[in-house]
């Protein structure tokens, strides 16, 4: 399965205070801690100054993601009119979100057409044309006219995504016309649509959308738009649960926003509280939450080569111990295993010298991605003892 980076459109908006952001510090490095990627919104308004393109650059995980959205000058005052000057606005654009190029968090630029922009396939192409090599590219469409097999020919031959949207006035079509694929979800309402909560149903409306996207698409991008009231990294965190990606805080974000709009209080910690700063923490920090200083070094102390992994993804990871099984499924939230000490560990929720074993022979940050999230969802999960299994000589 590849990649589904979900986030939302921006992240600096001020009445997301007390609902995501607990405190008054860098929302982006509050956004950045529960979200694996943005969608730059003020980049179609205009050109920021490089220094603060530098600032995201700095102040966001070394995998964290942008995608940014090309000036309007460029796609609507110039309507992507090569003889207008267009070419030369592209390259100010890129030559600014340089930074974010050279590190590797660009993932795409967003070319978001004018409403009143009919099919015009010659006007089309004299800009995918023009468009860089090093940064994937996804084209928005807002006129129905565009909707027909010569346009998705069009992307695909440049390898430019046509964006999937969910909005009132265009339908929810699934076109994936290159290597990645690209769903902005926008709100269903009327005044405006941005304004608009989606219900579980409706978020659950678009799982097999996604599942086929991911059948014909190296990456998906997904952003939702409807920002109001905090509903977009609500209804994030919710589709995030709901696809069953692992990520390392979504759920403690989310218990923190459904207490909100539960109307409980919620106690004034910084977002850190809730999801742990994983970045900053070893993994021998992060098993302090499952196991001792005795069981660690007891892990330690099984040989390596009595270590078999059959299993290790987002979905779950797996592995032969010596002579017993681990198996932890994180779309289910069980660990299944066998052992005279797991019997007894497994009912306080910790962890015994084999479980621990598992963890330690990953990649240290695989490990710590997996063990936030194991330990940000702890309630749900389930430590279950299974029939010790025999294992051929």
């Amino acid at each position: 399965m590849p990649d589904v980076l979900l986030g939302t459109c921006g992240w600096s908006y001020t009445e997301w205070e007390g609902i995501l952001y607990p405190r008054k510090q860098s929302k982006l490095k509050q956004y950045s801690s529960v979200f694996p990627t943005v969608e730059i919104d003020s980049t179609f308004y205009r050109l920021p100054e490089q220094g603060m393109v530098l600032g995201w650059r700095n102040s966001t995980p070394s995998d964290f993601l942008f995608s940014a959205k090309l000036p309007q000058t460029i796609t609507h005052e110039k309507a992507l009119d090569p003889r207008r000057g267009i070419e030369e606005d592209l390259n100010n654009f890129l030559v600014v979100m340089k930074p974010l190029v050279e590190a590797g968090k660009l993932a795409c630029i967003l070319t978001q057409l004018p409403p009143s922009m009919r099919f015009n396939p010659q006007r089309l192409e004299a800009f995918l044309i023009i468009l860089p090599e090093q940064v994937s590219t996804a084209v928005e469409f807002r006129h129905r006219s565009w909707l027909n097999e010569e346009t998705f020919k069009l992307l695909e031959k440049y390898n430019v995504a046509y964006t999937i949207v969910d909005e009132p006035l265009l339908p929810a079509e699934i076109h994936v016309t290159s290597k990645i694929a690209y769903v902005r979800w926008h709100g269903r309402g009327e005044a405006p649509w941005f304004n608009y909560r989606y219900s579980e149903d409706q978020l659950q409306e678009w799982v097999p959308k996604i599942r086929e996207v991911t059948t014909k698409a190296e990456r998906v991008l997904g952003y939702f738009n409807n920002h109001f009231h905090g509903y977009a990294p609500e209804n994030c965190l919710q589709m995030t649960q709901i696809l069953g990606i692992v990520a390392p805080h979504s759920a403690a974000a989310l218990r923190r926003v459904t207490l909100y709009r539960k109307g409980k209080t919620i106690p004034e910690l910084g977002l850190e509280t809730w999801t742990g700063p994983i970045a900053s923490r070893t993994v021998g920090e992060l098993f302090g939450n499952f196991a001792d200083a005795e069981t660690l070094r007891q892990a330690q102390l099984i040989p390596n080569s009595d270590v078999s992994l059959r299993q290790d993804n987002k979905r779950a990871l797996a592995g032969y111990i010596g002579d017993t099984t681990v198996d932890v499924n994180f779309e289910d939230h069980t660990i299944m295993h066998y052992c005279s000490k797991w019997s007894q560990s497994s009912l306080e929720k910790r962890f015994c010298p084999h479980i621990a074993k598992l963890f330690l022979s990953i990649d240290s940050g695989r490990a710590k991605i997996a063990l936030s999230s194991v330990a940000s969802t702890l309630d749900s999960w389930k430590f279950k003892s299974q029939f010790p299994i025999k294992l051929p000589k």
